[in-house]
């Protein structure tokens, strides 16, 4: 009897220590000043004509410190996307690559960006996992223009100029498809903060 409760005992005592050794990678924060003047994906949503503004959220890529990735383990979970993933298999290739199957079936793939980075994207639809880092209501530069480069079948944007024009080609993408959504659009503000630029490129969602 007292042989079978140590080894009951030797036994939580191991799981204990398997679970504190597991760890939770997160990606690093974002800042929001050096804006002007930057290409930023972000989500364009509704239109305030009293004050002229778009509600803006802005995103950026998930930014992993290369050492975090490199030492993640079968059991560890990190953030991506804003949801929480446990690594099921690691693998890394020859030019340093990191793919994780996470335990839900999602295959993640890790790519060096810069020196010191790493950012993740689905191996499924190409997508890169974003976090939002900031909700403005920005308004739009008296020049604003969109861009739209969502037909993969051509090879130049076609660009409108104008809110009012801007305005019903937001409407109509969004009531038959993902609207100025993150994943295929960024935009750029001028030196006043104003949208200067609205641009979109193809997206598998759209």
């Amino acid at each position: 009897m007292k042989k079978a409760v140590s080894l009951i005992l030797a036994a939580i005592m191991l799981l204990t220590a398997s679970l504190a050794l597991a760890k939770t990678v997160e990606p690093e924060s974002t800042e929001t000043n050096g804006l002007p003047g930057v290409m930023v994906h972000a989500t364009v949503g509704e239109y305030d004509a009293q004050t002229n503004t778009f509600k803006v959220t802005l995103y950026d890529d998930d930014r992993f410190a290369i050492d975090n990735i490199e030492k993640l383990e079968v059991g560890d979970t990190f953030v991506a996307g804003g949801w929480v993933y446990k690594v099921k298999e690691k693998t890394e290739t020859a030019e340093g690559d990191i793919t994780v199957l996470t335990e839900n079936g999602e295959e993640i793939v890790f790519f060096q960006v810069g020196d010191e980075d790493m950012i993740a994207q689905s191996t499924e639809d190409d997508r890169r996992y974003m976090h939002a880092f900031a909700i403005l209501h920005l308004p739009a530069a008296a020049a604003i223009r969109y861009e739209d480069n969502s037909d993969p079948e051509k090879a130049d944007a076609v660009v409108t100029e104008g809110l009012e024009n801007i305005l019903k080609i937001k409407a109509e993408k969004e009531a038959g498809s993902i609207g100025f959504d993150f994943y295929a659009t960024v935009i750029t503000l001028n030196e006043n903060m104003e949208i200067e630029v609205i641009h979109q490129d193809y997206d598998v969602a759209q």
